[in-house]
């Protein structure tokens, strides 16, 4: 390395994905663009507009249990009409209610596992601003609440009056996305129904231990290759630039076409 060479991270430009997805989608028969597609830890419904705008026909049914959350996700889903349908409820692998633990800082933080606020990550964070960051504020930033949960398999199957249940039940599913804070292994246990219909699934996987440690990833490679899917693309990295360790990443998976 020269002198005049910066150390950095990887340039987000050479992660693309829109373009990863759609790629994903052809090899796996979907064609000319996806109809519908689920999204569970929808938040306030940043991925909501963003694939309603890249699909201008595709219906998505977004679901998130945190109540602040929702409230904006509900009102993000008014302005695209029809095409978004939202309900407040989490996903695992079990029926019933669940306590979310959840930040007052940072909604996206919100998690079925503790925050861990001895992780490595926390200690890393410390001194890189002026002020703390989320993951420096630990306990006195958290605070939980008791919400209802579902199946996946469920929540497809027992919704009548829903639109994306009547467009599953007819077409399947053609995009899974899941970013549930280190709960993706609990979420696809609970869909085993749902991945047999399932062209692509988008998730996040954590390798850091903010929320405890983290289960290995070939346990969602297993549960995934198991059901027919197989690693497309690794959408977006995420570094810790101290050391460069991956702290989490967006993966594609894909069933090919037959």
């Amino acid at each position: 390395m020269t002198s005049n060479e910066k150390i950095r991270g990887l340039d987000p430009m050479y992660f693309d994905r829109r373009r990863s997805l759609e790629g994903a989608l052809k090899w796996a028969g979907v064609t000319p663009e996806p109809r519908n597609a689920v999204d569970v830890g929808a938040n306030v419904g940043q991925t909501l507009e963003t694939f309603t705008s890249w699909w201008p026909s595709l219906h998505c049914l977004s679901l998130e249990p945190l109540p602040e959350a929702f409230q904006k996700l509900e009102a993000t889903a008014s302005k695209i009409g029809a095409r978004a349908e939202v309900m407040n409820i989490g996903v695992g692998d079990v029926s019933g209610s669940l306590t979310l633990h959840s930040s007052k800082s940072q909604s996206t933080n919100s998690s079925f596992n503790r925050f861990n606020k001895d992780a490595e990550t926390v200690s890393a964070h410390r001194g890189l601003r002026d002020s703390p960051s989320h993951l420096e504020l630990g306990t006195e930033d958290n605070y939980k609440v008791d919400v209802k949960v579902q199946t996946l398999d469920s929540v497809l199957a027992s919704n009548p009056g829903s639109n994306a249940t009547k467009v599953f039940a007819e077409n399947g599913l053609d995009i899974l996305k899941i970013d549930t804070q280190g709960w993706e292994i609990p979420v696809l246990r609970g869909s085993k129904e749902v991945l047999k219909r399932t062209k692509v699934v988008l998730t996040e996987w954590q390798f850091d231990d903010v929320y405890g440690t983290p289960p290995p990833l070939h346990e969602l490679d297993k549960i995934l290759s198991d059901a027919g899917f197989r690693l497309w693309d690794i959408a977006h990295i995420y570094k810790d630039l101290k050391n460069l360790r991956t702290l989490w990443v967006d993966l594609i998976y894909a069933r090919p076409k037959r």
